[in-house]
């Protein structure tokens, strides 16, 4: 497996296609709009970004099929009260059913 950061408009690409990838046989799977997506990711449209970071990874099986992605968050002006630690989640978890993954 190949865990690769999304830093360019092909593994953006690619970014999305996992999903698809991943659910295009599930008939209750609705799939977000494209635009949507990048919205997020996109500091001219989130206003997130102001404070916050992101970082994006896709996950290639050996084969390179698309098997995975996820997306990290940070906050460095949003704190819990009574620490300064900065506050950040993850998001866009999707994976194949497979432990290793």
């Amino acid at each position: 497996m190949q865990l690769i950061p999304v830093k360019d408009n092909t593994t953006a690409k690619q970014f999305i296609l996992v999903a698809v990838e991943i659910y295009k046989a599930d008939p209750k799977w609705i799939r977000p709009l494209d635009k949507d997506i990048n919205e997020v990711f996109d500091a001219k449209k989130n206003k997130a970004f102001r404070f916050g970071e992101v970082e994006r990874w896709i996950l290639k099986d050996s084969d390179g099929k698309l098997i995975g992605r996820i997306a990290a968050f940070v906050n460095k002006k949003y704190k819990n009260k009574g620490d300064d630690v900065a506050t950040g989640g993850i998001g866009f978890f999707e994976c194949i059913d497979n432990q290793a993954a």
